[in-house]
C-alpha cells in the first residue's frame, strides 16, 4: 500500500495542484454569473441537466466497471462513519453557541452548518484529482489496483455520504434547524396557505403537498442539487410532492376495514404504499447506482459493456464515459456562480460575526482535531472492511474539514432567516479555508498511511 514516501512539501504542492484546479474552474463560474451569462435560472438549469443526465453517467461509467458483491460487503462502515462524525460536529456546535451566547435560531444555524458539510460538489472534484496525482493510494486488496479504480473507490464511498447527507439535510436541517423564524410571513401561494408562521413539515392538514419541489427549484444551486427526484435534490421523500396520480409517500393511514374487500387487497394495497415510497426515494444517480449492481453482479454483463472491446463497449460504454466527463466541470462552474453574491439577500443580524466564526470553527477546526486521530487510531487497530483503503482514509479526511454545504443556502432563502450569515460562511470557507484546510488534510491522511500500514517484511 504505501511505496514512495513523500515530504511534506511534495504532498502540499501536489495537493496544490489538485485544489488549483478545482479553484480554476470556479472562478471561472463565478465570473459567469458576474457578467450575466449564468443567472438564477441558467444555473438552475445547468444543475438539473447535470444531475439528471451526466451524474448518472458519471457514476454508471465509474462504478459498474470495478464494482462487485465483495465491495458491497465492506461499505458497512461508512454508516457508522457518518453518524460518529455528525455527534461529534453537533456536541461541538452546541458548545460552541453557548459559548457565544447565542439564541435557539443562531445556535440551530450554527448547528446545521456544523453537520452539513459538503459531501458532493468539492470532494467529488478532489477526489478525482487527487486519485490520478498522488501515489501510493492502491489498496493491497485489490489485485492490480489502478487509479481508475481508486477514483472509482472514491466515488462510491461519497455516494453513500451525500444520500444519507440528504435525508437529514431535508428532514432535520430543514424541519429544525433551519425552520422559519415565527415572526416572518410565509410567501406561498393562495392554494397552498398555511394558518400560522410554523413551517415543521411539508405537507397540510389533508395531506396535500405545499409546493416546496418547485420553491427548491427555483433557489440558487451550488453542485447538482435542484429539483425533486435529483440525486442530490433539494426534495428528498420527506419533502417532495407525490408524483401525479399516485398515493402521498408520507401517508400510512390504514384503509377502513369497510373498505378493503378481501386481504389479497389489503395486502395489495400494502405493496402499492411501499412501491410508491421506493419510487418517491429514487431519483437518477440512484438508478446510476442500482444499474451500476446489477451490470457489476451479473460478469457477462459487466464483460460486455467494460471487458470484451465488442461493440457495446465501444459505442454505448464510451457515450456513457463522455456524457460522465462532463459532471464534474459543470458541477465546479455552478459552485463558483453560486459564491456570486445575490443582490436581493436579507441584512445581517446583530450577531453577523458571532455566527460566522461559530460555523466554520464548529464546521471546520474543532471537529477535524477531534475526528482525525479517532480515524487514525481506527485504522491503526482495526483494519477491517475500508478502513484500510488509502483513498477511504482521503475522503475521510476530507468529508471532515469540507467547508458547510452549499445547499444549505436554499434551505436558507426558502425560510428566509441568516442569509447573509449564510453568504458570509461560504465565502470564508471555501475562498479562504478551503485551499490551506486541504492541503494540511491530505497531508495528514498520508501520513496516518504510512504510520498504520505494517512495517515490510524483511526478506533472508
Amino acid at each position: 500500500m504505501i511505496g514512495e514516501v513523500l515530504s511534506f512539501g511534495e504532498v502540499a504542492f501536489l495537493t496544490f495542484q489538485a485544489v488549483v484546479e478545482v479553484i480554476i474552474v470556479c472562478l471561472l463560474g463565478f465570473w459567469a454569473a458576474k457578467v450575466g451569462l449564468l443567472n438564477k435560472t441558467a444555473q438552475k438549469q445547468i444543475s438539473a441537466l447535470n444531475v439528471d443526465l451526466f451524474t448518472p453517467a458519471m457514476i454508471f461509467s465509474k462504478l459498474a466497471p470495478s464494482l462487485s458483491l465483495k465491495k458491497l460487503f465492506e461499505i458497512f462502515i461508512i454508516p457508522v462513519f457518518y453518524a460518529v462524525s455528525t455527534g461529534i460536529s453537533y456536541l461541538v456546535s452546541r458548545a460552541v453557541s453557548a459559548y457565544l451566547n447565542l439564541d435557539e435560531y443562531e445556535s440551530n444555524f450554527v448547528t446545521a452548518m456544523s453537520v452539513f458539510g459538503n459531501s458532493n460538489s468539492l470532494p467529488v472534484s478532489l477526489t478525482l484529482a487527487l486519485s490520478y496525482t498522488l501515489p501510493n493510494l492502491e489498496w493491497d486488496n485489490v489485485e492490480n489496483d489502478t487509479p481508475e479504480q481508486v477514483a472509482s473507490r472514491g466515488i462510491l464511498y461519497l455516494l453513500i455520504f451525500q444520500q444519507i447527507g440528504q435525508v437529514l439535510r431535508w428532514s432535520w436541517g430543514y424541519n429544525t434547524l433551519l425552520k422559519r423564524i415565527p415572526t416572518q410571513p410565509i410567501n406561498y401561494t393562495e392554494e397552498n396557505q398555511i394558518g400560522d408562521a410554523h413551517v415543521t413539515d411539508g405537507y397540510n392538514n389533508k395531506g396535500s403537498t405545499v409546493t416546496l419541489g418547485d420553491e427548491v427549484a427555483d433557489a440558487s444551486e451550488s453542485s447538482s442539487i435542484k429539483r425533486p427526484g435529483s440525486a442530490v435534490s433539494a426534495t428528498t421523500p420527506l419533502l417532495a410532492s407525490s408524483p401525479a396520480g399516485s398515493t402521498d409517500a408520507l401517508q400510512f393511514s390504514a384503509t377502513p376495514s369497510s373498505e378493503i374487500a378481501s386481504g389479497d387487497a389489503y395486502a395489495g394495497n400494502i405493496f402499492t404504499k411501499i412501491y410508491n415510497r421506493f419510487m418517491g426515494a429514487m431519483n437518477p444517480p440512484l438508478w446510476a447506482m442500482l444499474a451500476s449492481v446489477i451490470v457489476a453482479v451479473i460478469h457477462p454483463l459487466q464483460h460486455l459493456f467494460f471487458k470484451d472491446n465488442g461493440f457495446v463497449q465501444n459505442t454505448v460504454s464510451k457515450a456513457i464515459s463522455e456524457l460522465g466527463a462532463v459532471c464534474i466541470p459543470l458541477i465546479l462552474v455552478v459552485l463558483g456562480s453560486n459564491l456570486y453574491p445575490s443582490d436581493d439577500i436579507l441584512p445581517a443580524t446583530p450577531h453577523y460575526t458571532r455566527i460566522v466564526v461559530g460555523s466554520l470553527v464548529s464546521r471546520m477546526v474543532i471537529p477535524p482535531l477531534i475526528l482525525l486521530p479517532l480515524i487514525a487510531v481506527c485504522v491503526k487497530i482495526f483494519p477491517v472492511s475500508i478502513l484500510d483503503d488509502p483513498i477511504f482514509l482521503v475522503v475521510a479526511f476530507i468529508l471532515t474539514i469540507s467547508p458547510p454545504a452549499i445547499q444549505l443556502s436554499q434551505i436558507c432563502q426558502l425560510n428566509e432567516l441568516f442569509e447573509m450569515e449564510m453568504a458570509g460562511v461560504l465565502f470564508w470557507g471555501y475562498a479562504i479555508l478551503t485551499l490551506p484546510a486541504t492541503i494540511g488534510i491530505v497531508a495528514a491522511a498520508l501520513s496516518v498511511l504510512q504510520w498504520a500500514s505494517p512495517p515490510p517484511v524483511a526478506s533472508g
